[in-house]
C-alpha cells in the first residue's frame, strides 16, 4: 500500500489551541488533531468552522499555510487525515489552499480550471473536481471527508475546518527504543500544535517527552538529531543507546532510572572515549609516534612518511634530504636543494622547459663580432674579411694589416682618405704604406728591434725588461732609484752628487727628446701621413705583428687615387 511505503504517520491526540484563534462553534465538540509527516512536510487538520481567510490564518499561526494538493501523495495524506470515526460523521467539507481570484472566471479546459494554489502555482499533476461551478471569483475550494472530491464555493462561506501543511528542510526520525525491562512511552509535541506517539518523522523544534523517566529531547534544526534538555548522556541505555556513540553499559538492573548511576559509555577497539563521556575518537597514535613529517595509521599501527624530496633516516621517524643530483637528472649541471633540485646550463646554453640545455646562437640577432660570426656548440667564433685579422687583445674585433708582411704594402681607402696598417705610414708620392721605424723614435730604454708593422725592446745583460715592455731595470734591484740613494752609506757624499748629476742629465735628455718628437710630429702632419701608434702593440716584447683597424669616415676617395683593396 502506498501509504505504508511513504511511512505516513497518523496521530489522534488531544487537540491543542493554536495561537489566539477563536474556539470551535458550540455545536461541534472538540476532536483530536491528527497529523501526517514525511521527511520534509507535515499535514494536519484544524476542525473549526471558519471562512477561508480565517481558516487559513490557523495554518499560518503554526508556521504553515493551507494545503496544496499537487500529487496523489498529498491526496492520500488527506484520506488519512479525514478518515471517519464513530464520533465524526462523513461528508464534512474542509478548505484546501486553492482559490479563484477576484474578477476571474473558470476555464474548464485546464486541469485546475484557472484556480491557483496559495503558493502562486497554477499547475499540477492532480485534480479531483466533483462539480464545476461556472461562477466567477472570488471562489475557494473544499474537499469532502467522505469521497475526497473537490467543490468550489464562495470564500466567505464557512467550512467544517481547514487542511494545513508545514514544510521543513529536514526532520528527525523517531527515538530508538531498545530491549529493556521498563515500559517506555514517547509523546511528540510538534511546533504546529499536534501531539502524537506514533509519528515516524518529526519536524525540527519537536519536543519528545519520555516516560517513565521524565526525559526531554528536542529535534535540532542544525544536526537533525535529538538533543537532551537538562540532562547529559549517558541516560538509560534502553533509549537511543543512552546517548553513547558506540556502547552503553548498565552496571545495575534496578530499572528505577536513577540518572547516571551505574551507567557508562564505552568505545570499540581502536577508539577512546571523548571528554564529553559519550563520543568516541580514534586513538591519536601518530602523536606518540614522533614522526618528523607525516604519519598514517594502518591496522592500528602508526607509520612515518616523508614529504617529496626526503627519505626516512635510520630511526624510521626523522627525514633527511635526498640528493637527486646523484641520479643525474640534469643534462649539464645539477644543484641540489632542500627537498628538491634545479638544473643549470654551461655558458653558451639556455635551459628549456624539460630541463634540457639548448645551444644559444650568439650570431642570430646582434652579432658579437666586428665582421664575421660563426656559431659553435656552446660558443661562437669570429673571423675577419680579407685584409684584416683578429685583434690579439680582443678576439671579437678585427684589425687592418699588411698582407705581405714587407716594408711596403697597399693602403686602405676609406671615404676620401687613405689609411695604413698599424706600424705603417703613407708615402703620398707613391700611395704606398711604408713601415715606420719605431726604434728611431727611442721607444725602448736600451735595445730596440724594428719589425714590419711593429717593434720589440730588449735589455742588456744584467738588466730585465719591465712590465711596461720598454723599461729596463737591473736584475734584483729595487723598484726605484730613490730607494737605492736612501740605503747608500753616508760616508760617500760623492756618490750622492753623482746621482744628482745623473738626474739633471736625464731631465735635460727628456726635454731634448720632447723637442725632437714635437718637430717630427709637425713634419709628419705637414706631409699628411696617416698612421697611429698603439701603445698596447708597441710595448709588446714578442716578435709578432699586432695591428688595429682605423675607424672609417663618411667620405669618398678621389677617383684618380682609389686603390683596389679587398674589404
Amino acid at each position: 500500500m502506498l501509504l505504508l511505503c511513504l511511512c505516513l504517520s497518523f496521530v489522534l491526540s488531544p487537540g491543542l489551541s493554536v495561537g489566539n484563534s477563536p474556539q470551535p462553534e458550540p455545536e461541534e465538540p472538540e476532536e483530536p488533531v491528527p497529523a501526517v509527516c514525511v521527511p520534509t512536510v507535515c499535514y494536519s487538520v484544524q476542525r473549526q468552522h471558519r471562512k477561508f481567510n480565517m481558516a487559513r490564518s490557523l495554518c499560518r499561526s503554526g508556521g504553515g499555510d493551507a494545503m496544496t494538493v499537487g500529487s496523489t501523495v498529498a491526496a492520500e495524506a488527506i484520506a488519512v487525515l479525514l478518515r471517519g470515526g464513530e464520533h465524526r460523521p462523513p461528508g464534512r467539507e474542509y478548505w484546501i489552499g486553492l482559490q479563484l481570484q477576484h474578477k476571474s472566471c473558470p476555464d474548464d479546459q485546464r486541469l485546475l480550471r484557472g484556480y491557483r494554489w496559495v503558493d502562486g502555482q497554477a499547475g499540477g499533476d492532480y485534480s479531483q473536481w466533483e462539480a464545476a461551478s461556472p461562477a466567477c471569483g472570488p471562489r475557494c475550494v473544499t474537499v469532502s471527508s467522505g469521497s475526497g472530491d473537490w467543490a468550489d464555493r464562495p470564500c466567505n462561506q464557512k467550512a467544517d475546518g481547514v487542511l494545513c501543511e508545514y514544510r521543513y528542510p529536514g526532520s528527525c526520525r523517531a527515538l530508538r527504543q531498545g530491549n529493556g525491562t521498563a515500559t517506555v512511552t514517547v509523546t511528540y509535541s510538534t511546533p504546529f500544535g499536534a501531539n502524537s506517539s506514533r509519528l515516524s518523522e518529526l519536524p525540527p523544534g519537536t519536543v519528545a517527552r519520555v516516560g517513565p523517566w521524565g526525559l526531554l529531547f528536542q529535534c535540532s534544526p542544525d544536526t537533525w538529531s535529538w538533543q537532551p534538555l537538562g540532562h547529559p548522556a549517558p541516560w538509560h541505555c534502553q533509549l537511543e543507546n543512552g546517548g553513547c556513540q558506540h556502547r552503553c553499559q548498565e552496571a545495575t538492573a534496578d530499572g528505577d532510572g536513577g540518572e547516571g548511576e551505574g551507567r557508562r559509555c564505552s568505545c570499540l577497539p581502536g577508539y577512546q572515549l571523548g571528554q564529553d563521556g559519550h563520543s568516541c575518537q580514534a586513538f591519536d597514535r601518530c602523536q606518540a609516534a614522533g614522526c618528523e613529517h607525516q604519519c598514517i595509521v594502518q591496522d592500528g599501527s602508526p607509520y612515518c612518511l616523508c614529504r617529496d624530496g626526503y627519505q626516512l633516516d635510520a630511526t624510521g621517524k626523522g627525514c633527511v634530504d635526498v640528493d637527486e643530483c646523484q641520479h643525474g637528472p640534469c643534462q649539464q649541471r645539477c644543484v641540489n636543494g632542500p627537498g628538491n633540485f634545479s638544473c643549470e646550463c654551461l655558458p653558451g646554453y639556455q635551459l628549456t622547459s624539460d630541463n634540457k640545455c639548448q645551444d644559444i646562437n650568439e650570431c642570430a640577432n646582434k652579432t658579437p663580432c666586428d665582421q664575421k660570426c660563426a656559431n659553435t656548440d656552446g660558443s661562437f667564433q669570429c673571423s675577419c674579411e680579407k685584409g684584416y685579422e683578429i685583434n690579439p687583445a680582443d678576439p671579437t674585433s678585427c684589425v687592418f694589416y699588411c698582407q705581405t708582411n714587407t716594408e711596403f704594402c697597399d693602403p686602405k681607402c676609406v671615404g676620401d682618405d687613405y689609411y695604413c696598417p698599424e706600424g705603417y705610414m703613407l708615402d703620398e708620392s707613391t700611395n704606398k704604406c711604408q713601415d715606420f721605424n719605431e726604434c728611431a723614435s727611442g721607444y725602448c730604454d736600451e735595445e730596440c728591434t724594428n719589425t714590419f708593422g711593429s717593434f720589440k725592446c730588449d735589455c742588456k745583460e744584467g738588466f730585465e725588461l719591465q712590465e711596461d715592455g720598454v723599461s729596463c731595470e737591473s736584475e734584483g734591484s729595487g723598484s726605484s732609484t730613490v730607494e737605492i740613494l736612501v740605503t747608500a752609506p753616508p760616508s760617500h757624499p760623492g756618490r750622492a752628487g753623482l746621482s744628482l748629476g745623473v738626474v739633471l742629465g736625464s731631465i735635460f735628455a727628456i726635454a731634448v727628446l720632447t723637442l725632437v718628437l714635437a718637430g717630427l710630429g709637425h713634419h709628419l702632419l705637414a706631409k699628411r701621413s696617416k698612421w697611429k701608434a698603439s701603445s698596447a702593440y708597441k710595448l709588446a716584447n714578442q716578435d709578432v705583428d699586432l695591428r688595429q683597424v682605423t675607424p672609417a669616415e663618411e667620405h669618398k676617395c678621389q677617383p684618380s687615387e682609389k686603390l683596389s683593396v679587398a674589404t
